[in-house]
């Protein structure tokens, strides 16, 4: 990508917003546990981080998070008790003045179904054996998205479901106590014990520039009768009562930047930005069972009907983040684990998003041999028009005392 050098990023100390006991950073299933953050402006102007206090599990999906209230811009934190997230976000604020919080819900156990024949059984990057099953084939109550609505005016929520319209749409259940399986399709028999989890509006609702309301997620597709993660991109001009699948970015991996490329599970955690040219800007990860892989962009000049063939943006990453400041720079933030851990911050000014500045990388704190350094993910909120709010993890940072914790920490970052 083509260095901004006008544009100049800096970043400040971290500030300590959670830290989790001295000993879970060695504990067995501790791998998910006070890691995995997020952070939101609350409708109160407070700032809100949030942060996973489960393992690493589809069984953890709608439990109980780990969370943090700052009423000074995130330079003093408050913990509280633990909830599930729809509790305690606002969520998005929509044109019609309601607020609008996905919900997800805890996983089914598939054992407790009836379930039908699956599509394709295989094992993915991770040695996991998985099943896919139509959803047409399964309980009606388990279609469509969950979420919690405050309409304008009102100060209850309510509950509800959207519908959700995905041409052939399947559902992934999971074998999580069978691992170390060599990846492959067809090579397992049929998956029916396991969670199962439940649709969900996973990515942030953004407002299109025609007011209507957009959405994305990764879901597992048959592609050619073959499993891969695809982006999906999701439409509702109802106010969130109902979302109409616009388009999905087919993985396409380039062995030039990665040697792992054919073996992927393809395109996860999305991310998409609005572009002042008119074109819309997707980030993707592809690090998966098979080691780092590369972060892809694609470009839409269609309004999310089609998209460019993905390239790659950096030789690593996980939970790629996009922010637009009120300055007109976007902010790109990433991160690694896994010795040595990173987060990255780049910003563009460029209208198309073509354009990016190097990577401003920040190592977290060296980890003690046998353990982990961070979680590799990121979020970020504004401050004002040339500053933001980052969010990540850092699993030895020093407490008061000198020890090292897994800890939820927060970094000011300034654009010039």
């Amino acid at each position: 990508m083509n260095n901004q050098a006008a544009v100049r990023i800096t970043l400040s100390e971290p500030i300590v917003v959670a830290q989790a006991p001295p000993e879970l950073n060695r504990a067995a299933g501790a791998w998910g546990r006070w890691q995995f953050p997020f952070i939101a402006r609350q409708a109160d102007g407070q700032i809100q981080v949030r942060f996973s206090i489960e393992p690493d599990s589809a069984e953890s999906y709608g439990k109980p998070v780990g969370y943090a209230q700052s009423a000074d811009n995130g330079q003093t934190w408050n913990l509280k008790t633990p909830k599930p997230s729809h509790d305690i976000e606002d969520g998005a604020l929509l044109p019609n003045g309601d607020r609008l919080v996905p919900v997800q819900l805890e996983s089914k156990n598939a054992k407790e179904l009836n379930l039908p024949a699956s599509v394709c059984n295989f094992v993915c990057s991770y040695g996991y054996p998985r099943s896919l099953y139509r959803a047409e084939d399964l309980p009606r109550e388990l279609a469509g998205w969950r979420f919690r609505r405050r309409p304008a005016g009102a100060d209850r929520w309510i509950q509800e479901t959207a519908a959700v319209h995905i041409p052939d749409e399947v559902y992934d259940v999971t074998d999580e106590k069978t691992t170390g399986l060599t990846p492959g399709v067809g090579t397992v028999g049929q998956v029916r014990e396991g969670p199962l989890p439940l649709p969900f509006c996973w990515g942030k609702i953004r407002i299109a520039p025609d007011q209507s309301l957009w959405a994305v997620t990764y879901q597992w597709r048959l592609v050619g009768g073959l499993p891969k993660y695809l982006p999906m991109f999701f439409r509702s001009t109802d106010a969130g009562r109902s979302w109409n699948m616009i388009s999905q970015i087919p993985y396409q991996g380039d062995p030039q930047a990665d040697p792992h490329a054919s073996k992927r599970d393809g395109f996860t955690e999305p991310d998409y930005s609005f572009r002042p040219d008119g074109s819309i800007l997707a980030v993707m990860r592809t690090m998966d069972g098979n080691g780092h892989g590369p972060l892809y962009l694609a470009h839409s000049l269609d309004q999310g009907r089609t998209w460019s063939k993905p390239k790659a943006f950096d030789t690593f990453g996980k939970m790629p983040q996009l922010l637009t400041l009120a300055n007109g720079v976007t902010l790109a933030s990433y991160g690694a684990s896994g010795g040595p851990g990173y987060f990255v911050v780049r910003a563009t000014t460029d209208p198309s998003g073509h354009a990016w500045t190097d990577p401003v990388k920040t190592r977290v704190s060296t980890p003690e041999p046998g353990a982990w350094d961070t979680c590799g993910h990121t979020e970020m909120i504004p401050l004002d028009d040339r500053s933001a709010l980052i969010v990540y993890s850092d699993f030895n940072h020093p407490d008061a005392a000198g020890r090292k914790r897994k800890s939820i920490l927060v970094r000011k970052i300034t654009v010039n």
